[in-house]
């Protein structure tokens, strides 16, 4: 049985925003969602968990959920990441979060108005800043940080983001886009130009569990696009997240990932 540190819940499909970059807002719900007690029961069972990220679509369509899910785990030392577009990242979110174990992402490709309805889709550009220097006034600095996605159509964006950060006192992170993973219209930029990606094994082998919004668990979101890896572990409430971690299925995908290649291994959820 591996020992996964890091769990990433995939918490809803939905968006509300129509990034140029991502297709995830195209994509219909998963037809039904595993109960909030089931994702806290697994989150308690796994001893070895340090980490706990939330990503959409966008995780908070449904604030009600992480709320529930922050309170459920209150009792661990396991700390969660949330990333978020920041549309619903509200004052009196922030308020009501802003004491718990929780490290929360910005997502910020530009901070160009105008650009930012290419990049977002819409006009939402105001009210995002808006939250986010809420956030910047309310919260540590090892509570908020901001994440851009490189792409040709952004290099310049994404490097006035990091000014701006820089400024505020807070970190900036930058993830390669890559059309397998977001299939949105940006265009991925030559190696050269890339922002610096690890090579050799994924480093998501044997480190990262991944749930969807129906309780269906893989090691990592790819999972599927691996030869021979296509079906879940299991699904939380059909079977226990232990017995999944057991499984000589299990073991076979771990000996898949140390040498998968796929091009997703330089996101930052597999870095």
């Amino acid at each position: 049985m591996f020992s996964p540190t890091h769990l990433y819940y995939l918490a809803s499909l939905r968006c509300n925003e129509r990034c140029s970059k991502c297709s995830h807002w195209k994509v219909d719900e998963h037809a039904s969602q595993a109960p909030s007690s089931s994702i806290i029961d697994a989150i308690h069972k796994l001893s070895s968990l340090k980490e706990f990220c939330i990503v959409g679509g966008e995780p908070l369509v449904n604030k009600k959920r992480v709320i529930e899910l922050l309170k459920g785990i209150a009792s661990t030392q396991v700390r969660t990441v949330l990333i978020t577009n920041g549309v619903a990242c509200t004052p009196k979110f922030i308020d009501q979060v802003k004491d718990c174990n929780l490290h929360i992402i910005f997502s910020i490709d530009t901070v160009d108005p105008i650009f930012w309805r290419h990049v977002r889709g819409t006009d939402s550009y105001y009210r995002v800043m808006r939250h986010f220097r809420y956030a910047v006034k309310t919260l540590a600095p090892e509570q908020l940080s901001v994440q851009s996605v490189l792409a040709e159509e952004t290099v310049e964006h994404v490097r006035a983001v990091g000014e701006m950060c820089h400024k505020l006192g807070r970190f900036h992170s930058v993830q390669n886009y890559i059309q397998q993973g977001f299939e949105g219209e940006w265009t991925e930029l030559p190696a050269s130009r890339s922002a610096p990606v690890p090579f050799g094994q994924c480093n998501a082998t044997g480190r990262n569990l991944s749930i969807m919004p129906d309780g269906s668990v893989y090691t990592c979101f790819q999972q599927p696009l691996i030869p021979g890896c296509g079906h879940p572990l299991g699904k939380i409430g059909e079977l226990s997240i232990l017995s999944m971690l057991s499984t000589q299925y299990a073991e076979n995908v771990l000996k898949c990932m140390r040498t998968c290649n796929l091009p997703c291994k330089t996101l930052k959820c597999n870095q």
